[in-house]
């Protein structure tokens, strides 16, 4: 794969957040071209926090965000966003219940929220295609607010495909997702991270099950700081796993899938 090594794809340098008390601090991550990343840590740890303030929807207290050689508060980042796609539950909140589901599709190529213009035919014929891909054609009328959990997390990720991006960020895109759904999901991103060429991955998940074969790095965030970071063979492992957690956890693996275990104590009692 012919790689840009000009600059990095994304790259936080110093992050801090703070919102009545510290969320992020002094985070350093940076991703290449051709690098596949998942982000993992426990609730709090300011992994949300951290996708908000690289897409630009918050604003970091302290530090600096490079996209794509373009660094925040130097640059349009109204611009810069258009080359993320992304997928994430604050965008659930922030869309009017009477959007359209065909605009709320279509607005991630402008990455805008809540069309007021008229969507142009070819915008909404492409915006048709990736809903009938995902199996919700029949949405394609509907609006936002009365959809179901699931069914807005399907329209988000069609949302995100519409982005001409450089990135695809994905904040716990399956949460929501049937089982079926789900495990469709999963093979359709595994099939893009693998493409050649393929816009770098960014997935933010609670589960080790969902991270793929196509991913090829590792952030773990503990306490609103970087524990770990690097590639997935080195970082993504039991004791890191443990630490981050605060629990003793194993960590298997087959045919390139993860599973996460309690590891019971020397009186065989698992301990959490």
């Amino acid at each position: 794969m012919k790689q840009d090594h000009m600059h990095p794809v994304l790259e936080v340098e110093g992050v801090c957040f703070r919102r009545g008390r510290p969320i992020l601090r002094s985070v350093n991550w940076r991703v290449d071209p051709g690098q596949h990343w998942c982000v993992l840590g426990p609730n709090g740890c300011g992994k949300t926090s951290l996708i908000n303030i690289i897409t630009g929807y918050e604003s970091a207290t302290d530090g600096r965000i490079t996209l794509d050689g373009e660094t925040f508060g130097e640059s349009d980042w109204r611009e810069v966003r258009k080359r993320v796609g992304l997928v994430a539950s604050t965008l659930t909140t922030w869309l009017e219940p009477g959007e359209a589901v065909i605009d709320a599709v279509v607005s991630g190529r402008e990455a805008m929220l809540n069309l007021i213009d008229r969507v142009p035919p070819r915008l909404v014929r492409e915006a048709g295609a990736l809903l009938r891909s995902v199996g919700c054609d029949h949405l394609r009328h509907a609006l936002w607010g009365p959809l179901s959990q699931g069914e807005k997390q399907k329209v988000l990720i069609c949302r995100a495909l519409m982005a001409r991006y450089r990135v695809l960020i994905l904040d716990e895109p399956c949460a929501g997702l049937d089982p079926v759904a789900r495990d469709q999901f999963l093979r359709w991103l595994q099939v893009l991270g693998a493409r050649k060429n393929a816009p770098s991955l960014v997935m933010v998940t609670h589960h080790v099950e969902e991270i793929l074969p196509c991913i090829t790095h590792v952030l773990l965030l503990k306490g609103g700081k970087v524990h770990a970071a690097g590639p997935k063979r080195k970082t993504l492992t039991g004791r890191a796993l443990s630490e981050v957690y605060g629990a003793s956890l194993k960590l298997r693996q087959k045919a390139g899938r993860y599973q996460l275990v309690f590891a019971p104590d020397e009186k065989g009692v698992a301990r959490g």
